[in-house]
């Protein structure tokens, strides 16, 4: 079990309280580290740790306030843009306390069909970063939220799963019921086929926790 934290919950999340509900994972949000500094964020993964829970930089990669695309002009791969977004992640895992880095919206907005190198860019980054990581710190957990609509992730998101579970330890489809107006069983569906398509990564499955209103975002 474990949670995605925002930053602005940090201190108020009872650790103990979920320690008894089982949790073992926590996906802490990067601004975190803008708005309480590195040093605090380290005693907190800490406190975190002595209650048997791991915690996980989570970090957004193509989008932050705005969508990112990570190619120039003329199509080809961004490099510069891929070199300085592997650095965040690289000195986020260089934390101590930090068990592992997390990475959101590691994909296109929905328009990856209209750039013809939009997967080899994904797969590029997760690539590149979790080459990286391991470098620092070898057995970081390195884990990546991925839309749950099997076979029509690499058309619209550039997310190709059976590449980037080569490179991944965990995948986190993440299956918003409420958002797609589905059913639980669809959840077990969504599960079931990125199992299939994995190659070396687990699968975590996110589960919708909010109610989702007109006009808010999801993840």
């Amino acid at each position: 079990h474990g949670y995605w934290v925002l930053s602005s919950s940090m201190y108020s999340l009872n650790l103990k309280k979920l320690k008894s509900k089982g949790t073992k994972q926590i996906f802490l949000h990067s601004y975190a580290i803008n708005n309480y500094g590195r040093s605090a964020v380290s005693s907190w993964a800490k406190q975190a740790n002595k209650y048997g829970m791991k915690v996980h930089i989570w970090v957004q990669v193509f989008y932050d306030g705005k969508w990112v695309i990570p190619l120039k002009k003329d199509g080809s791969i961004n490099y510069g843009y891929m070199k300085k977004k592997v650095a965040e992640v690289v000195s986020y895992a260089k934390i101590s306390g930090i068990s592992g880095v997390h990475l959101d919206y590691v994909r296109f907005p929905g328009t990856a069909q209209n750039y013809g190198d939009s997967v080899d860019a994904v797969n590029y980054f997760v690539k590149k970063a979790c080459s990286e990581v391991r470098k620092v710190k070898p057995n970081c957990i390195i884990s990546a939220a991925v839309m749950p609509e099997p076979g029509m992730t690499e058309y619209y998101y550039g997310q190709d799963i059976s590449t980037m579970s080569k490179y991944l330890d965990v995948i986190i489809p993440m299956a918003y019921k409420g958002n797609y107006g589905k059913t639980t069983s669809w959840i077990q569906y969504v599960t079931n086929a990125l199992v299939f398509d994995s190659n070396g990564a687990q699968i975590w499955t996110g589960l919708q926790t909010y109610l989702k209103v007109s006009g808010s975002g999801s993840s």
